[in-house]
């Protein structure tokens, strides 16, 4: 037989179609519930077995398990869930993309298609094209993306049909089942996808090309070969990355040696306990069976790779960032907890820069100002970065409420550098009335950076009431200090002249407004 009386393209047509629509139902389905999952992982992942479980749904209604991965390292790099509740989501993901096999062998090789996809791609393309509402269009786009998943796989059927009654694949016979476990492994890590590698294997088998325990070998094959993704999500990324991916190579390599060692089991299992005569669903059942497996034998050392992955991996040093280095600006959800974490530990740090700025009598103190200056420019590609994708108005008013956090902050910082060396005159002045002022101004701002700091770590509670108290504690600050310095230029010669003076005041008066506007942008997010 000729290799040209083959018709390559009707298999690559399928593939591509199946792809096609898999992504379509994706975006459709982010566009649908992306906010919704993201609350319900940050919800429902605080034991174990509960972040098996939300990886397993969520990877069950995304169709992508590296969709849910990109979901673990964001979350986990904001700080929204631990490591070890990513772990358990990454384990659930591979039970959750046994899904599609489900479908494809249940509905797929099972009803006359054309009867069925047909009029949803009708309506999908048609409501895509003329619907002019977001809602109704992302769900024509997942009737459209659910009608070529199914039309890639009617192809893929007929392809594989014809393949199989023209090539001659008396080559495999007698071949090791290793030789099948790195065929599905070498597809799996080329087409990036192991649902679209479920689809090939259940057409193979359908067609005849292979055998059910052919198919087993490959199918733990692909489970190796999803790594790949992982592993290629590692490269120059940060620490958290690192530790997720290297977490999903552990647990599908050790699943996949046990479902080697354990694969006439399961598959008696499957077939005569549970009672899967269909070749094709007891291909998918071995599927779920391999995974469920895995996830009972790994799940009680999930603290113990915890462990291993912290100590290996350690947080990128070079950066003053401390949350946003972890997380994906594309992953909004993320990213604004990330931010909101790396907000309020500014207001932290510029508070005790102003400290150092009020009290230290050495010049070179001011080199804290500078990092902290080199702290924003770090935010400030991050933000920009978020502001730059589709985000909803609530959004886009957090995201500018914290950049007003972080440069409130730097100006509150810059007024108090800016005057550092005036109030080093103040503290080594010959009068002791002009050093007086000067204990008054330190005594003054250390009452009013403790407020602050108070109020920072109890701000998800605060109200209008305590930033109205602060504010009137800066008033009479203020007007305290004012009246004090007018009694002693009025009463004693001074070594700086009266507009020095002032200036002062109105500086750490400009700082410590500066400052009350950081904390109040903050608590203006819902």
């Amino acid at each position: 037989m000729k290799f040209e009386e083959i018709d390559i393209w009707l298999l690559l047509a399928g593939l591509g179609l199946f792809l096609y629509g898999m992504n379509m139902l994706e975006q459709s389905l982010q566009a649908f519930a992306g906010r919704s999952f993201k609350k319900f992982i940050r919800r429902f992942t605080k034991g174990k077995i509960q972040s098996v479980l939300a990886g397993a749904g969520v990877t069950t209604i995304m169709q992508s398990s590296s969709m849910v991965v990109l979901l673990v390292m964001s979350f986990a790099g904001a700080g929204i869930i631990q490591l070890s509740s990513g772990i358990g989501m990454i384990m659930g993901a591979n039970l959750g993309t046994t899904i599609t096999g489900w479908i494809v062998s249940l509905l797929g090789f099972k009803l006359d298609l054309g009867q069925i996809i047909l009029p949803l791609l009708a309506i999908g393309g048609l409501g895509v094209i003329f619907l002019k509402s977001e809602k109704w269009s992302n769900l024509s786009k997942f009737l459209m993306g659910f009608s070529l998943m199914f039309l890639g796989l009617d192809y893929m059927k007929d392809g594989f049909a014809y393949f199989a009654a023209n090539m001659d694949l008396s080559f495999l016979k007698g071949q090791s089942g290793i030789v099948f476990l790195i065929i599905g492994l070498l597809l799996t890590a080329a087409i990036q996808s192991s649902s679209a590698a479920m689809l090939i294997f259940l057409s193979s088998l359908a067609a005849g090309i292979i055998t059910l325990e052919q198919g087993f070998y490959l199918v733990i094959g692909a489970d190796v070969g999803t790594t790949v993704t992982a592993l290629l999500g590692t490269v120059n990324g940060n620490s958290i990355k690192k530790k997720v991916g290297y977490a999903q190579v552990f647990f599908n390599v050790i699943n996949g040696i046990l479902a080697v060692l354990l694969i006439q089991p399961l598959g008696w299992f499957v077939q005569d306990v549970i009672g899967m005569s269909d070749p094709l669903i007891a291909l998918v059942g071995f599927h779920s069976s391999m995974n469920l497996l895995g996830i009972v034998a790994l799940l009680p050392f999930i603290g113990y790779l915890t462990n291993i992955l912290d100590k290996k991996f350690l947080s990128n040093s070079d950066t003053s960032l401390k949350y946003l280095t972890l997380v994906n600006p594309e992953e909004i959800h993320s990213a604004i907890e990330g931010l909101k974490k790396e907000a309020l530990c500014f207001l932290e740090e510029t508070i005790e820069i102003n400290k150092e700025l009020v009290a230290a009598n050495e010049m070179n103190i001011t080199e804290n100002y500078f990092k902290l200056k080199q702290h924003e420019s770090e935010v400030v590609p991050f933000y920009r970065k978020m502001l730059s994708q589709r985000l909803e108005e609530d959004e886009i008013r957090t995201v500018n409420h914290m950049v007003a956090v972080f440069r409130n902050s730097t100006h509150s910082a810059k007024d108090m550098k800016d005057i550092k060396h005036n109030l080093i005159e103040l503290n080594n002045a010959a009068s002791d009335h002009i050093f007086g002022f000067y204990k008054k101004i330190i005594e003054n701002q250390d009452k009013f950076y403790l407020e602050c700091s108070t109020l920072i770590d109890f701000i998800d509670k605060a109200g209008h009431s305590e930033l109205q108290q602060l504010d009137h504690l800066l008033t009479g600050m203020y007007n305290e200090q004012q009246e004090m310095l007018f009694k002693v230029l009025s009463a004693h010669h001074s070594e700086m002249d009266i507009s020095t003076h002032l200036n002062i005041l109105k500086e750490v008066n400009n700082s410590n407004e500066a400052l009350l506007l950081a904390i109040q942008s903050y608590m203006q997010v819902d």
